[in-house]
């Protein structure tokens, strides 16, 4: 029997059992439809009807309910589903030392140490956070379990924790103004929030590259093809990524990128639903019909809440005019806004091309590239070299044709030797031609990370990049995925990765680099569940269960990490990387026959990509040096390893921070491997310090 009981602060469901679940505070209503479990059915597994929206609806972050465990008369939080008192860090032993000095240099300052309810605030705080768990650091959870309140604590009646959080914000601005200016690391108390963030100094005095707060949050959804067959499907599609590139440039507008919005193709009509999953206020919807070597375009921009028209507008004119159209209708929906909410501010809009076909070929070429499966990358390639051929001097061609020839090589598709040149020197030509252009900056940042190791640089790229465009999602999701994490700045990693995540919410490739920092930061369970929430979304992305296989591995649980990656094979094709976590996986299962027989396909699969010359890259060293793990052979897996440092392959970048690497990380051999890729810890404290 269960009943509910209501006091004055938060709803409680009472089970038998003892345990109550936190519902909500007395003065949020429930909607309908809102799921109610007891502690005891989301034990046992049994979800009933648990909220199973995307994570895209709570920026990224998966859903991950909680019980209120009533233990001696007080209401403590923890985790469901395994959750241990005792996380998995996402912060390295090295850094956590430094921020415990830093905190016992803080609460025994003059400024702290007469302050009881300050200190005991920020202590709170800073454990939530090197657990791992600052996202229950929130206003009842403080009053509760920092300052002793009762279950009864109503947050309307008892504003401590509001009042102290104020305190401690202007009582630590003192601090970093005065004794601790110069200390090596710093803690802080965002406003909004009661969770601590650490941040480097030179991080700290850095200016923030994060966008400004979005005042109107905007959709654009693939414009539909009234004509009969797909041939115009590019054309519908690079119209539309064309006019969110634009419209990411005004700095008022938070637009949902390419990818999220691809996937409400055939549901335009469905407001409610792309409002929900989105999370946006307005909606660009429209058609394009074409008529011999006439264009009809109509353009509609909605209210997501209400399904009021804000704007409409219909073109009929020569398909030449297709560049001044995105024009059109990017000011258009600009001056629509700017009437309701914004002062006059200017619009810079990317230069366009000089003929049709050029812009066909580019337009032909994201359709492809966006795609990201190997057929598709290369098919973009060649649209892009076509634009760049019929038009040399328009920059975003040249961005283009070095996004292609990037990210074919991060993905072995292309010989490392031949692309990475090109796309350096793709993307040097479009920053020369519009020094203005975020793609091509964020580009070069890839390639200075993965390939140059040239981190510095890399940094100053990804950062020119975001502040051009700070609604270009691939800028973050590259800064937190190629930089950050790979530097072992892994919170900072996780931030930007949970930004990409809200700038693009149905992006698959955002949501499993999410789950990558996640399983490089440790926290394996959390891991766990983004790519199970992932897989729901999205049951046949290969990768998605390729990287759970891997946190399984992490984990222990070498069957599950086989079944996942048999499933990933099934779905992506015999690919080097996905055989050689199966192959470690089956060594340290013990079935070392099995693993040798997958090492001997690897080795099949290298001679026969440079027998060939395919155009295939040879399989990477680290490949060969996971099995090798596996089996023991650690010396081995040290050579493999010096072998791809001399080709300078993309994939050792992760040495840092990738757990597998785990069982060398004593070795002085791997060591100089990290001093020669720049990740050292000397390197890495040096670098803070300029």
């Amino acid at each position: 029997m269960k009943r509910n009981e209501s006091d004055a602060g938060h709803r409680i469901a009472v089970t038998q059992n003892g345990h109550a679940d936190a519902l909500a505070p007395a003065d949020v209503p429930l909607r309908a439809g809102d799921a109610i479990h007891t502690a005891t059915a989301l034990e046992d597994g049994r979800d009933g009807n648990l909220d199973q929206r995307s994570s895209s609806a709570r920026g990224g972050r998966p859903f991950r309910p909680r019980r209120a465990q009533c233990l001696n008369g007080s209401l403590q939080l923890d985790s469901l589903r395994g959750a241990r008192l005792t996380r998995h860090m996402c912060i390295d032993p090295q850094r956590e030392e430094l921020i415990r000095e830093e905190l016992g240099r803080i609460v025994a300052s003059d400024l702290f140490c007469r302050s009881d309810r300050l200190c005991r605030f920020l202590r709170f705080s800073v454990e939530q956070a090197l657990r791992g768990e600052s996202d229950r650091v929130k206003e009842y959870v403080v009053a509760v379990e920092a300052y002793g309140r009762p279950a009864s604590f109503d947050s309307r009646v008892d504003p401590v924790v509001r009042v102290e959080a104020r305190r401690l914000r202007d009582r630590l601005k003192t601090w970093y103004e005065g004794e601790g200016r110069n200390a090596r690391i710093r803690i802080d108390l965002p406003r909004g929030g009661y969770a601590a963030l650490f941040h480097d100094p030179a991080a700290a005095s850095a200016p923030k590259h994060e966008p400004a707060p979005a005042q109107r949050t905007m959709a654009v959804l693939p414009f539909a093809n009234l004509n009969a067959g797909p041939e115009n499907d590019y054309l519908c599609d690079g119209l539309t990524e064309e006019l969110i590139h634009s419209l990411t440039k005004v700095r008022e507008l938070r637009v949902v990128a390419w990818n999220s919005a691809a996937r409400m193709k055939g549901r335009e009509q469905d407001l409610e639903a792309i409002r929900e999953q989105l999370g946006v206020e307005t909606i660009l919807r429209g058609s394009i019909r074409c008529l011999g070597d006439r264009l009809r375009i109509t353009a509609q921009l909605i209210e997501s809440a209400s399904g009021y028209y804000l704007w409409s507008e219909t073109w009929d004119r020569s398909a030449s005019d297709v560049f001044a159209i995105e024009e059109e209708i990017a000011q258009a929906i600009v001056n629509t806004l700017r009437v309701q909410l914004w002062p006059e501010s200017p619009t810079r809009l990317t230069p366009k091309a000089t003929n049709i076909e050029c812009y066909n070929a580019y337009l032909k070429g994201r359709f492809h590239w966006n795609k990201r499966s190997p057929e598709g990358l290369r098919l973009g390639l060649r649209c892009f070299e076509d634009a760049v051929a019929l038009d040399p001097d328009w920059a975003l061609g040249w961005a283009g044709l070095g996004d292609s020839f990037a990210v074919l090589a991060e993905n072995g598709l292309l010989p490392q030797e031949t692309a990475i040149p090109a796309a350096n020197r793709a993307a040097e030509r479009a920053t020369s031609l519009d020094p203005n252009l975020a793609e091509a900056y964020a580009t070069l940042g890839l390639l200075r990370s993965r390939y140059d190791w040239k981190w510095d640089e890399a940094a100053v790229f990804f950062r020119r990049a975001i502040d051009l465009n700070p609604g270009y999602a691939t800028a973050h999701f590259w800064y937190g995925f190629h930089y950050l994490a790979m530097t072992g700045r892994l919170e900072e990693a996780l931030a930007e990765a949970e930004l990409a995540v809200s700038l693009d919410p149905l992006s698959v490739i955002a949501q499993e680099g999410r789950g990558f920092v996640l399983m490089v930061s440790r926290r394996y369970e959390e891991a766990i569940e983004q790519y199970r929430l992932l897989l729901e979304f999205e049951p046949s992305f290969y990768k998605a269960w390729t990287s759970r296989g891997r946190v399984y591995a992490q984990m222990g649980d070498y069957a599950r990490a086989i079944e996942m990656y048999e499933k990933g094979l099934q779905l992506g094709g015999t690919i080097a990387n996905i055989l050689a976590a199966l192959g470690q996986a089956h060594a340290l299962n013990g079935e070392t026959d099995r693993a040798r027989e997958l090492l001997q396909q690897l080795h099949e699969m290298s001679s026969s990509a440079s027998r060939t010359g395919s155009g295939t890259s040879a399989v990477p060293a680290t490949c060969f040096a996971i099995v090798h793990l596996g089996l023991g052979e650690n010396d081995r897996a040290l050579e493999w390893l010096e072998a791809g440092m001399e080709r300078r392959q993309m994939s050792l970048s992760a040495l840092k921070v990738h757990p597998v690497y785990d069982p060398l990380r004593q070795e002085p051999r791997f060591q100089a491997l990290l001093v020669r890729l720049g990740l050292s810890q000397a390197s890495l404290n040096e670098r803070s310090r300029k």
